[in-house]
């Protein structure tokens, strides 16, 4: 088999000096000049071929140098493995031509890429050029930089609206596969999941961390209990002890203050720095026979429906019924007594959220927890961004993230569709309870609704300040977010104008993340 190497303008060269030949008898010319003409046509079809392949093998190739670029840090055995991976994805199975060759050679600073394929031609066979060798290269500069990004994602139940939460399902799962590639295991990437809601839910594997309050420390342990010594974790015990169905489900309070939103180490010699364990109080509601029972201004009325609907989370038979109603809501006796509705949430109540998926290499667990997401609660932005910063720091309470370095990009990518809110109740409490307990216990600084907006509002500018503080890339979603203040705060949370992004329809938001994706994981071509 006769078999040519040409470079692209070969043929061409090869073609204008034929024309340019204009010796002979005009009537050979005449006569001759059919089977030129014929051969320079079959080789422009061929020529076209030639090109196309030659443009799929590029593509291959740069595919290989960069990813093999991404993972410079492994040995030069898996650098071919992952570099033979992305070339064979990208290139695929094209027919006519024969089996791609590629070779890796690493260098100090470089990795480069060369790869050639035997196309069979169509019609200079008959001239006989069987086939034609195409050959290209890619070289990269030699990277080992890590990257770890975590995916803060508004689940709330407006996210149950217009497809909104299986649009951003499909969309995120794009993005791990696009960073990951073929590989389920990643030596310079990590990937972690932060859902929020009114609560983030940081695991109930983590009841035996130091830094959950099981001890009743904090202040805000004790807040929703009448008797001294009573704090969130004992009325667990107490709770579970009497309903094995309810258990702590992993949601936990806010800290005071800036410490809210700050990375601050948890310390068990400083109480305030823990986070009390998420315990949704038994509200007034349900009573016993004979009881009285009391009205929203605490004067007594008949047991009825007028009290159950003022109410949003009565789970067992109220204990102590001739007190007023907060007495009858702190009232700690009941926990001991009183088994837990086993149809209600009970004490967690708000707490319906997937766990944190901490950082890690694997594929496969992250692309669980996004799949596992659902819509459900309301909506505190701070508390998802807090515990992204928590995530992708190296310290405790999660403490996969990598040293904060020149050798790790880290990165946040921010969604939410609406703004910050409360779901206000008419009743003592004046809210559900949420990571900031209930609106009249003030943790906010206010028991005025609007006011306590505003101050979630203002966390969430401090909690983003110190995320970019600490030089993370952040990318923020305000996704059919209605309130033009919130989708202000939302872009003033991006690192810059160009990494905020407000998708007008569902499939924009999906090529949003394909974008992003592309953007971390790409390296310039360095040749």
């Amino acid at each position: 088999m006769s078999v040519r190497t040409l470079s692209r303008g070969a043929l061409a060269r090869c073609l204008k000096r034929f024309l340019r030949n204009s010796s002979g008898n005009l009537g050979a010319v005449v006569a001759l000049s059919v089977a030129p003409l014929m051969m320079a046509g079959g080789a422009a079809v061929d020529y076209g071929n030639w090109v196309s392949v030659q443009a799929r093998l590029q593509a291959a190739v740069d595919a290989a140098a960069l990813a093999a670029g991404r993972e410079a840090n492994l040995s030069d055995e898996d650098l071919q493995t992952v570099a033979v991976n992305y070339f064979n994805a990208n290139f695929g199975t094209p027919r006519n031509i024969g089996q791609p060759e590629m070779t890796l050679t690493v260098k100090d600073n470089a990795i480069r890429v060369d790869a050639h394929v035997e196309v069979d031609n169509y019609l200079m066979k008959a001239i006989g050029i069987n086939s034609q060798v195409v050959a290209t290269f890619a070289e990269v500069s030699k990277e080992a930089t890590n990257l770890d990004v975590v995916l803060v994602f508004d689940n709330t139940g407006s996210m149950a609206q217009e497809q909104r939460l299986s649009t951003l399902k499909v969309a995120a799962n794009d993005f791990v596969e696009i960073l990951f590639g073929p590989r389920q295991t990643a030596s310079t990437l990590k990937v972690g999941v932060v859902p929020f809601s009114q609560f983030v839910n940081v695991g109930p594997d983590k009841a035996g961390a130091s830094w959950v309050d099981t001890g009743g420390e904090h202040k805000f342990s004790q807040a929703n209990f009448k008797q001294t010594g009573w704090h969130n974790w004992m009325a667990w015990q107490n709770v579970t002890k009497l309903s094995r169905k309810h258990t702590w489900a992993g949601c936990v309070e806010a800290r005071e203050g800036a410490l809210a939103v700050s990375d601050t180490e948890p310390n068990p010699a400083v109480p305030e720095t823990l986070f009390p364990p998420a315990f949704a109080p038994d509200e007034p509601g349900k009573v016993a026979e004979n009881q009285s029972c009391y009205g929203a201004d605490g004067t007594k009325q008949d047991c009825g429906w007028t009290t159950k609907y003022r109410y949003f989370n009565s789970y067992m038979t109220d204990t102590g019924a001739d007190g007023d109603l907060d007495d009858m809501q702190r009232d700690t006796r009941k926990y001991r007594r009183n088994r837990a509705d086993p149809a209600s949430r009970g004490p967690n109540q708000g707490c319906n959220i997937q766990p944190i998926r901490a950082l890690t290499n694997e594929k496969a667990p992250v692309l669980a927890t996004i799949k596992g997401m659902k819509a459900d609660g309301y909506t505190h932005v701070a508390e998802g961004v807090g515990w992204g910063l928590r995530v992708l720091s190296p310290g405790e309470p999660f403490t996969e993230g990598r040293p904060y370095s020149s050798e790790t990009t880290k990165a946040m990518v921010l969604l939410t569709d609406g703004e910050n809110t409360f779901e206000n109740q008419p009743n003592h409490n004046l809210s559900t309870y949420t990571a900031y307990g209930y609106l009249a216990q003030e943790r906010l600084g206010t028991t005025n609704y609007w006011t306590g907006v505003k101050k979630q509002n203002a966390l969430l500018s401090e909690a983003c300040a110190n995320v970019k503080a600490e030089d993370i890339v952040v990318y923020s979603f305000a996704y059919n977010v209605p309130s033009a203040t919130q989708r202000q705060l939302i872009k003033d949370c991006a690192s810059d104008p160009e990494k905020y992004f407000d998708p007008p329809t569902n499939e924009a938001l999906v090529q949003n993340f394909q974008q992003i994706a592309d953007e971390l994981r790409r390296l310039h071509l360095s040749k």
